[in-house]
Formats: structure tokens, C-alpha cells, sequence
């Protein structure tokens, strides 16, 4: 059947029509489906894997065909990886000791990606393109899913469980640049290594943790260290309420939550190497910052861009010093209630470099009554900051570290 197929593609190479394609079509696919059967039949090791290979090319060769159409490409590859998809589903409980049907599933999904996309360009739907990894995402979620049923708790080979569960994911995170853009690509990814973290308290593979770190790594280099970010839309005339809020604080949200799930298990990469849980709180604590100095240069802004400058006016300088206060004061109350000695720490940095701005730069510009009550509000706070420290940080009572 793979013969007579080929046979057919070859003379569709010179005589293009209907009937041949059809006839390609149902030969790879009777082809390809007996192939699958035998491997099964007589048990040969890795012989799914290279059949899906096989089909990969077969498949690929419809590209180079004259006259092809989009339309063509999506239907032979959409027909040659349906045997493929329903391979590991039709096996049932009979595949729960076996990792080829589900490999030669994923590498079927990663060819059918790759040569549907080429089809969705030459139909002229690259505007829909994302479809095609989310149905296969959608696919590997089934397979995911009877897994899980077919292998009690105690007894199921996590190594497939997270190669499935990371197929579907990258599936997931190759839709969200091709289909989104700008600041979507961070929330979206943001909310998948969010979804990763989870799936890790149910499925403890370190692969999945790494994943999680990647994609809310990534999330922070493009919020925290890319310029860019400030380009991506022109500044509205909304104060405070625009997509820097909503961008950053679900990102930060997604982080602190990922924490939170990876809090309850073993989240150690090495041994001198910080858990999970700190860096994502480090991370989501950064990305609130950077918002917060975002929002206040925002507000002050009258350009079509974004602009942090000191000293512009006495206004936005003290915007400044008292918004750091504040966020000082409440990141120690964090670092206090959590017993995080590193958010102890940081916040009281972020508070005696708050204090010297003031102190050195932001009283000069003050005069009378109002370096008074500069002086005033500086001290209270201060004190109280002071009061916080001597009962709850530098007490006797022991504190493991976090």
C-alpha cells in the first residue's frame, strides 16, 4: 500500500488530478494503519516511533508536488496523522506498559504541525494558524488524559506521563507567538508556566519543573529586561488603568502563584542553588516594582513615550520616595508574616536607599513648613519601621531560613 501510494504521488508529479490524490490518500492511510497493526501483532520495539517518521516524509513529499494546494497538503496531512492520533486510544489498557504508540503519536504531531502550517499559508489562513497546534495540544491532552486512567497512582511511568504532558504544553507555548502578540505572548506564557507549576505537584518530573522555570524566566527577561516592552502600544490617554497594569500583574500573579504550588513539593534544582519558590517570589516582587515605577512615569509622562527622569518636578520626585517607602513597608510586613529573611532584607535596603533619596536629594528642593512635615513623615515612618525590626527580625527567637 505505501508502494502503490508512492507510485501515485509519483504520477501526480506529471498528471495532477482528483482521482490520484484520493487515491494517495487512502493508500498512506490503509498503508500506514496496517503498518501499526503489525507492529502491535508481533510486538517489534520502536517500530511505531519509525513508521511515524516515515509518514512524516511520505507526507512532506506532497509539498514539492506541482499544482499542490493548500487544501490538499491539509487533508493528506490531516488523513495520514489520524492513525497515528488514534493509535495509543485504540490500544487502550494495552499500551499501559509501552512508551511506543504515545512517541510515535508526538512525533507524528510535530511533523503534522510543521507541513499544516506550510498548508494553512498556500490556503491563505495564516491568520488562523494557531489552530493547528492547539488541535494537536488538544489531542496529546487525550492521550494525557488516559493515562492517567489506565495506570493507578502508585505504579504510572512518570517519564511518559511528562513527556505527554510537555508535548501538549509546547504545543500550547508554539500557538501563543503565532498566534498572539506583544505583550499577549508574556501573558499567555506567563499563565502556561503558571499552569506547568501545577502540573507538576501532580506529575513530580523535573522536566516539568525546568519548563516552568523557562517559560517564567522568559516571562521576566521580556518584562524586566527588554526595552521593547515600552513600544509595544502607544501611550493611551488612560492614567494608571492601561496594559502595563494588567500585563505585569498577571505576570507577577502567575509567578507568585507558580510559587505557591512548587511551595508544596521538592522544588531543588541542586543543592547550593535557590529553590523555585524563591526565585519566582524574587521575580514577581521585581516585576511589581518595576510597575509600580512604571505607572508613576506613565502618570507624569506628556510625550508619546514613556519617560523616567529625575528631577523633571518636585511632584513626581516625591511620587517617587513615597511610593518606594510604602513598598518598603510592605514587603517587610511580607518578609515578616511569610518568615523570609530575604524579603526582610531586600526591604529594608529599598527603605535606607528610599531614606538617602530623601534625605539628599529630595529635602533641598523643600522649603519652609514643607520640609518640616517632610522631616516629620520621614521620621514616623522610620520609627515604626524600626519598632517592626526590633520585635519581629532581630528578636531572640530562632527562625530557619527560608
Amino acid at each position: 500500500m505505501i508502494v502503490l501510494s508512492e507510485i501515485n504521488l509519483s504520477v501526480m508529479m506529471f498528471q495532477p488530478s482528483p482521482a490520484a490524490f484520493v487515491v494517495t490518500v487512502a493508500a498512506h492511510v490503509i498503508g500506514f494503519t496496517l503498518l501499526l497493526v503489525l507492529a502491535t501483532r508481533y510486538q517489534w520495539p520502536n517500530a511505531a516511533p519509525g513508521f511515524a517518521l516515515l509518514a512524516g516524509g511520505a507526507t512532506a513529499a506532497m509539498l514539492v508536488a506541482p499544482d499542490h494546494t493548500g487544501r490538499h497538503v491539509l487533508i493528506e496531512t490531516a488523513a495520514i496523522y489520524a492513525p497515528f492520533a488514534l493509535y495509543p486510544l485504540v490500544l487502550g489498557s494495552r499500551a499501559k506498559d509501552t512508551r511506543d504508540p504515545y512517541i510515535a503519536a508526538l512525533l507524528a504531531g510535530v511533523w503534522a504541525f510543521l507541513i499544516a502550517r506550510h498548508g494553512m499559508a498556500d490556503a491563505q489562513l495564516g491568520w488562523m494558524v494557531g489552530v493547528v497546534p492547539v488541535a494537536i495540544g488538544a489531542v496529546t491532552t487525550v492521550h494525557l488524559t488516559q493515562l492517567l486512567r489506565i495506570q493507578p497512582a502508585g505504579t504510572r511511568d512518570l517519564g511518559r506521563l511528562a513527556l505527554v504532558a510537555g508535548a501538549a504544553l509546547a504545543f500550547l507555548t508554539v500557538t501563543i507567538p503565532l498566534q498572539l502578540e506583544e505583550q499577549w505572548i508574556t501573558i499567555g506564557w506567563a499563565l502556561e508556566g503558571a499552569a506547568v507549576a501545577w502540573l507538576y505537584t501532580r506529575i513530580p518530573h523535573r522536566g516539568l519543573l525546568l519548563s516552568a522555570l523557562g517559560l517564567l524566566g522568559a516571562v521576566f527577561v521580556r518584562l524586566a529586561l527588554n526595552p521593547e516592552v515600552f513600544r509595544y502600544e502607544p501611550r493611551g490617554d488612560m492614567r494608571i488603568v492601561n496594559w502595563y497594569l494588567y500585563t505585569y500583574l498577571i505576570a507577577a500573579a502567575s509567578m507568585g502563584l507558580a510559587g505557591w504550588w512548587v511551595a508544596k513539593t521538592d522544588d531543588r534544582f541542586a543543592d547550593n542553588f535557590p529553590r523555585l519558590r524563591n526565585l519566582l517570589a524574587c521575580g514577581a516582587t521585581i516585576l511589581l516594582f518595576l510597575l509600580l515605577n512604571i505607572e508613576i512615569a506613565d502618570y507624569y509622562s506628556t510625550g508619546p513615550e514613556i519617560l523616567f527622569r529625575f528631577g523633571s518636578s518636585l511632584q513626581q520626585d516625591l511620587t517617587y520616595t513615597i511610593a518606594w517607602l510604602i513598598f518598603g513597608i510592605i514587603m517587610l510586613a511580607a518578609g515578616i508574616v511569610a518568615k523570609a529573611r530575604g524579603a526582610r532584607v531586600a526591604s529594608v535596603a529599598l527603605i535606607a536607599v528610599t531614606t538617602f533619596k530623601c534625605f539628599l536629594y529630595d529635602l533641598g528642593s523643600l522649603a519652609g513648613l514643607y520640609r518640616v512635615g517632610a522631616f516629620v513623615g520621614l521620621a514616623i515612618s522610620l520609627a515604626l519601621v524600626s519598632l517592626a525590626l526590633q520585635k519581629y527580625v532581630l528578636s531572640s527567637e530562632k527562625e530557619s531560613p527560608q
